[in-house]
């Protein structure tokens, strides 16, 4: 009896290490899914800058954004394949305690049966009951008889009990072990596309790093481009500071600043799928490695002809025309500003009031196939990182 409650108690240690990597692997799946939905977009969007002939940065940036998609995906793979390890370790030891406890259980059984036909023939057992010496003593007898009999069908119940468990959980071993099976298929597969990408940005750099005349020229051009932009963005910031509140007639702007700045860190993006190609602050230029570029927003890299939506309500400052940012389109959001550049096909007008998620326009493709959003958020005239107010992808 000892015995077979260690068994049950190892059976029940094994279980709940069972139950926690099942709910460790339901975690990885989804973070596996949330990586190759990420790499499936990028995908859409390599395809667009690779349909021009020209290698650019922005192409560069979207191979170096599938490198880091399918090294996160490898990892989750390994932690899977890990747990995966883990599950089949803990039901070869279930396996292999309820195989020991179906041996004992059918030993056991096996002497009950014996001692049964050695000692307890209906003979001996109607012999043993008439034997007794007062009635007291037959009922005990007769009782004891009963007891020893349903102990007997008890133990063939246990024994199917325990064979049945053993049946599922062999099944859920064979069911481990083709996951893990497929897992190591998948990871092998990934690892040889990301080699395959790692070459193909190799090359990239390679050519880029042989044009570097050019490349020069566009941080140059790009530099100039956000200078205006900075410049445009302060004078209407002063502008709007020198109005007031009680001359704004259709919106509150107390108001949609205090929601605005509650919202910190849950804003949506401002298009509806792609990745920050470009991070807000100085870091080193992709190619030139000595160069320091600075983005006083992000920049957000797309599919062709994607719409840009207001993150939140506000009110149309300006609209400007910035060449190598085309359509630049600033909203007020009281004391918090939104900047959205590179536009086309406006949808909105200067001072009007919009609520959050309007289309305020669709987003240029350049001579390179690269669909990109300049998107910057402002706090009076500070400049403020856009990724700590927008939902974390």
């Amino acid at each position: 009896m000892l015995s077979k409650t260690f068994s049950y108690l190892l059976l029940f240690i094994f279980l709940i290490n069972i139950l926690r990597a099942q709910d460790s692997r339901v975690n990885l799946e989804n973070e596996r899914e949330v990586n190759i939905q990420k790499i499936n977009e990028a995908e859409k969007i390599l395809k667009e800058t690779e349909s021009s002939k020209t290698v650019s940065i922005g192409r560069l940036k979207v191979i170096n954004r599938q490198i880091n998609n399918r090294q996160n995906l490898i990892r989750s793979l390994k932690s899977d394949i890990n747990s995966q390890d883990k599950e089949i370790k803990s039901l070869s030891n279930i396996i292999s305690s309820l195989n020991n406890d179906v041996k004992l259980l059918t030993n056991e059984y096996a002497d009950m049966i014996y001692n049964s036909y050695k000692s307890k023939s209906s003979l001996t057992q109607i012999s043993y009951v008439f034997s007794s010496e007062n009635y007291n003593q037959m009922f005990r007898r007769m009782n004891y008889l009963f007891q020893y009999s349903s102990f007997r069908k008890s133990q063939i119940d246990e024994i199917k009990e325990v064979k049945n468990k053993l049946k599922l959980e062999e099944e859920n071993l064979k069911r481990v072990r083709i996951n893990k099976d497929n897992l190591l298929r998948s990871e092998l597969s990934e690892n040889n596309k990301l080699q395959s990408l790692k070459g193909r940005q190799k090359k990239i750099i390679s050519d880029l790093g042989r044009r570097q005349d050019k490349v020069r020229k566009e941080i140059k051009k790009r530099k100039e481009a956000l200078k205006k932009i900075d410049i445009l963005i302060r004078e209407i910031i002063r502008k709007e500071s020198q109005v007031s509140r009680s001359d704004e007639e259709n919106i509150d702007l107390e108001r949609v600043s205090s929601e605005f700045e509650s919202l910190i860190g849950k804003h949506n993006w401002p298009v509806s799928s792609g990745f920050i190609s470009n991070r807000f602050g100085e870091h080193p230029h992709p190619v030139i490695k000595s160069v320091k570029v600075k983005n006083d927003g992000v920049d957000i890299q797309t599919n062709k002809s994607s719409k840009v939506f207001s993150i939140f309500e506000g009110k149309i400052s300006t609209i400007a025309f910035i060449p190598g940012m085309n359509n630049v389109v600033i909203i007020n959001h009281g004391n918090y500003f939104t900047l959205y550049a590179r536009l086309k096909n406006l949808k909105i007008e200067k001072d009007q009031v919009i609520p959050k998620g309007h289309i305020i326009g669709d987003l240029v493709t350049n001579s390179d196939g690269v669909t990109e959003l300049q998107f910057q958020v402002w706090k009076n005239n500070v400049k403020l990182n856009p990724e700590k107010w927008i939902i974390k992808k």
